[in-house]
Order: C-alpha cells, then sequence, then structure tokens
C-alpha cells in the first residue's frame, strides 16, 4: 500500500511497494529505487464521451509509476494537499490532482448530466464540460496556489464559494450555480462576484486563496 507525505508543502512523497501510482504528467521530480515510467491514459465515461474529452483535451494527463521506492513530485512550486477518501468521491479539476494509485477508480463526469446548472458550474469554474471524479479507498494529493482550505458543509449550514477559487469537493453534497445579477451589478457597482457555487448537504469544500 503506497504510504503518501509531504518533505514540505510544496513536495510529496510517495513511498511504494510494488505498487503503481498516477500522477501529473511532469510532475516527477526525483525518485530512489527501482520504477517503470510509462504514459497512462484516464479510462472512463462512455465513448462519446472519450472522444469529447479528447477533441476539448480535457481529462488528466497521467504518467503511471510502477515498482518499489520513493517518488518526489511537484508542479511549479504550487502547494500540495494530501486528501483521504473512506468510500467517498472526490469530485476536482483534472489540472488540479497530482498524484493517486489504483486503489481510487478514476472517471470522468459529464457536466451535462446534471442539467443547465452543471454546464453553467463547468463555465463558471472553468472545469469545461468534464470533471474528474476519484473515489475508493486511498489518497490523493491535489495541488493549489497556497494553501487548500478545507470547508466543512453541513446540513444546517450552506457553503457559497466564489468558482474562480474552486478546487474539488467530497461528499454528500450537491452543487448549483446562483446568480447575483442585481442593478449594482448592471451599472458596474456591484461586488464583481455575479456567480456563486451553492453547496449543500454534508461533506468537504476545497478552494484556494486565489482566483484563476
Amino acid at each position: 500500500m503506497p504510504s503518501y507525505s509531504l518533505t514540505n508543502e510544496k513536495l510529496l512523497q510517495v513511498v511504494a511497494q510494488n505498487d503503481e501510482i498516477y500522477s501529473k504528467r511532469g510532475s516527477m521530480i526525483a525518485y530512489k529505487g527501482s520504477f517503470n515510467f510509462a504514459r497512462a491514459h484516464l479510462i472512463g465515461g462512455s465513448i462519446q464521451q472519450a472522444a469529447m474529452r479528447a477533441v476539448t483535451r480535457e481529462g488528466l494527463q497521467l504518467m503511471s509509476a510502477t515498482g518499489s521506492g520513493e517518488i518526489y513530485y511537484a508542479h511549479l512550486g504550487k502547494f500540495i494537499t494530501i486528501i483521504s477518501l473512506n468510500g467517498e468521491t472526490m469530485y476536482v479539476e483534472s489540472d488540479s490532482v497530482i498524484a493517486f494509485d489504483k486503489r481510487l477508480r478514476a472517471d470522468t463526469m459529464f457536466l451535462g448530466n446534471q442539467g443547465i446548472q452543471g454546464l453553467i458550474r463547468g463555465a463558471t469554474a472553468g472545469q469545461g464540460l468534464f470533471t474528474t471524479t476519484l473515489s475508493g479507498r486511498g489518497e490523493l494529493a491535489i495541488i493549489s496556489d497556497g494553501n487548500a482550505i478545507a470547508l466543512d458543509v453541513t446540513s444546517d449550514r450552506t457553503l457559497f464559494v466564489d468558482p474562480n477559487a474552486y478546487i474539488g469537493h467530497k461528499g454528500q453534497l450537491t452543487s448549483t450555480t446562483v446568480f447575483d445579477v442585481s442593478w449594482k451589478n448592471l451599472i458596474g457597482q456591484g461586488s464583481g462576484e455575479s456567480f456563486q457555487l451553492k453547496f449543500t448537504g454534508t461533506g468537504t469544500v476545497y478552494i484556494q486563496a486565489s482566483e484563476r
């Protein structure tokens, strides 16, 4: 079973024993031990969805490392956060995933399956037509501008998030897009935050202290 730890806030160490690790292509910066490296492709969704991902160039661009030893990952000096899943599903932008392993099932979800709200959420959050899902029991690592901030959502507390700060979420959450268009927005005196993502239910939402 792979072991994930942070050497520092921008460097991920994964210790493997005859394991297969998937990572963002180009993020491996050093390793000790014996590994075989190869390109890997996210498998999941329908043939039509796979064709649409190919055309739009959306989805995970992965490299696999199979073997034993220690691997170090980093990407453009971004901060790294390790997230544990206990039979849950993580919904996350593909660009924010830096590493995971075969304990988690990777897939893509067409946001159109969530109706017009899903398509609007993808557009406002910069996700495009698809979002990446990782589900199962294990760890994954994400990257962000500054330390990722985990905000808990409970049944009695709704969370609103700027789409440009959103990274991903897990748990039993429902997300919708809220439009805040008033006469102040129209004449240029509003806050500038005309769209928010509204999360209800129980779970955790991850954001970054930066807007893309």
